[in-house]
């Protein structure tokens, strides 16, 4: 047998099609797969890529696999290739060895999710929850919750065997309420974020946290679930010595930007136009999204990490010379060079989408335009870093890009 990798990386321009051809491959269907929406999107931007195994027998992959970042040692890469395979491969040390050739300097941890998974529960008290690292019988409730919140099939759900000890992601908790799962939290390794760099910020950036999917049971929101889970997440990370996290989040969810904003202290600078190619129950529109920086050794993020801390719905006052962008889906005439710019979002922008979808969609086209148009880590541009309540309309406050917000 002669083997021969092809590896296709992340930010090839063909990527998303070549994501379509290879997921309907029938060495893709061994195994539970990661959604392709998600490996389209996010897993292409933290450094991921694919790598098919041939031999010179035939036309057809021996297998398939994601090229997961894992760590970085010795200044080098190192990725789990999650493989999927129809049938026998040779030993892990040939597949591993062959690769690492086609990727070196890079290392290659393989992982078949078939070859068995370990879990092992871990508890720790956090905001009156008990969060930690979910055991084998706890996975099913991580499922469940996920379908209900977002209304998903079994196969946009993301596999199980993301949570073990072999696969090691950055992060797997669950938020425990008598001891019941009411949350979870799942995220992976990333390398690099090219919108911080440059930037001089006293930050580790070649190693950094993808915070990825997140849930919390509707009896409960409201609770501090999400952000017990959330500071759990940051510490580990710290832990692990690594200082930034990375996540999405849609614009236009004003609880999610409270969490992110009031509780968390995050700032978003990046802003990516209809980013997931899907719709759901929480995604009857085009599904644009903030990319979000949260940074627990700053001062804004040491703060966050008060578990007493409380986001307090100020109003637009406490930003002196903050002009509004817009009334509801109406843009405002510019020129928007204020030192804070206060972007208006719906009061219950899932129920906007449910009862008036043609509102909702010129909502959405207002908002990108200004957000794709101002947000950047750059002088000139905006960050946003806060909320605000005024006569009953809900707020993002961006504020002129300085540093010190980032230190």
């Amino acid at each position: 047998m002669s083997l021969s990798w092809t590896v296709i990386p992340g930010d090839a321009a063909t990527w998303a099609a070549q994501i379509d051809a290879l997921y309907a491959l029938p060495a893709m269907a061994a195994q539970p797969l990661v959604p392709d929406y998600f490996v389209k999107t996010s897993f292409a931007r933290m450094g991921g890529g694919l790598a098919v195994l041939h031999d010179g027998d035939g036309p057809a992959p021996l297998a398939v696999g994601l090229l997961f970042p894992r760590a970085i040692v010795d200044g080098q890469p190192v990725y789990t290739l999650r493989l999927h395979a129809p049938g026998p491969l040779p030993p892990a040390e040939e597949l591993r060895a062959t690769l690492e050739l086609r990727l070196a300097p890079a290392r290659v941890v393989i992982y078949l999710p078939e070859a068995g998974r370990t879990f092992a529960p871990t508890h720790t008290s956090s905001g009156g929850f008990d969060i930690g690292a979910p055991s084998l019988a706890e996975l099913p409730a991580i499922r469940r919750l996920r379908s209900i919140i977002w209304g998903l099939g079994e196969s946009e759900a993301y596999p199980d065997d993301l949570h073990s000890a072999e696969f090691a992601p950055a992060t797997s908790l669950v938020a425990r309420r008598h001891g019941r799962v009411v949350g979870f939290l799942l995220g992976f390794f990333r390398f690099g974020l090219p919108a911080l760099e440059g930037l001089a910020l006293p930050y580790r950036l070649d190693l950094l946290v993808e915070s990825q999917t997140m849930g919390v049971a509707a009896a409960c929101r409201g609770a501090g679930v999400a952000a017990a889970l959330k500071r759990e997440q940051a510490r580990q990370a710290l832990a692990r010595n690594l200082d930034v996290i990375h996540w999405t989040a849609d614009p236009l969810q004003f609880p999610n930007a409270v969490l992110n904003f009031g509780k968390l202290r995050a700032v978003a600078g990046e802003f990516y136009r209809a980013y997931y190619p899907f719709q759901n129950e929480l995604n009857r529109i085009s599904a644009s999204r903030l990319g979000l920086v949260w940074l627990p050794r700053s001062a804004r993020g040491r703060a966050a990490l008060n578990e007493t801390a409380r986001p307090e719905h100020h109003g637009l006052s406490r930003f002196p010379g903050c002009a509004i962008l817009n009334d509801g889906p109406h843009p405002r005439p510019g020129p928007y060079d204020a030192p804070h710019l206060a972007l208006e979002v719906p009061a219950d922008w899932t129920a906007l989408q449910r009862d008036d979808l043609h509102t909702a969609a010129a909502w959405r086209a207002t908002s990108d335009a200004l957000l794709e148009t101002l947000l950047g880590f750059a002088p000139g541009r905006y960050l946003i870093g806060d909320t605000a309540i005024e006569d009953g309309q809900r707020y993002l406050v961006a504020h002129r890009f300085d540093p010190a917000l980032l230190l």
